[in-house]
């Protein structure tokens, strides 16, 4: 079921959808998660797109440290070594600040990065790469996130996950309200089930 002119995305059509058409229009919003989606699927039907993206900030904030982890590990690293296996959504999101194919210098800074995170953290480092203007305030945010603290990484890393969703699906329906939210408010705190700790 391609979205496009003829066949467009909308909460109408998730509603009323087959469990496996369902499916695969929930992929295109959640990062190859298919136990996410398969949830959204099951409690159906929404009444709006922000009605959904209030669902799926719910779950996802409320996640258990497992699941939490699980969820994020799902989701690519910043210029990954083969682009082309990333999503089309993640591959649009990356190749807006030019990291499918970054400049040398970029890559190697970016493969570090993503070394140390990683293996200080326990998942992937995720940013919401709609709401940053340019590579300079990914970096500085990379940076300053690889000093946290897991047990403050962790849900910040969820947050931003629940925005690339809802940017996803607003570019979808071509709903903007769904941007709105807790997770998008500065400082906002996620509440995580279970053990925190690193």
């Amino acid at each position: 079921m391609p979205v496009s002119a003829d066949n467009p995305f909308s909460i109408a059509t998730l509603n009323r959808a087959a469990a496996p058409e369902a499916l695969d229009m929930m992929d295109r919003i959640v990062e190859r998660s298919d136990w996410l989606a398969a949830r959204a699927v099951t409690a159906r039907p929404f009444a709006d797109a922000a009605a959904l993206a209030g669902w799926l900030e719910e779950q996802v904030t409320g996640l258990p440290r497992q699941d939490a982890i699980l969820l994020l590990q799902a989701h690519p690293e910043l210029a990954p070594a083969a682009p082309a296996e990333m999503t089309e959504a993640s591959q649009s999101e990356q190749g807006r600040m030019r990291l499918l194919d970054p400049a040398p210098a970029l890559a190697d800074a970016l493969a570090a990065l993503n070394a140390e995170y990683r293996d200080k953290h326990g998942f992937p480092f995720v940013i919401a790469l709609h709401a940053q203007p340019d590579m300079e305030a990914v970096l500085a945010q990379f940076r300053g996130r690889l000093a946290a603290a897991t047990a403050e990484e962790l849900p910040r890393s969820l947050r931003e996950v629940v925005s690339v969703m809802k940017a996803r699906l607003a570019r979808l329906t071509g709903d903007t309200s769904v941007m709105q939210g807790r997770a998008e408010a500065a400082g906002a705190p996620a509440t995580m089930t279970g053990d925190t700790r690193p």
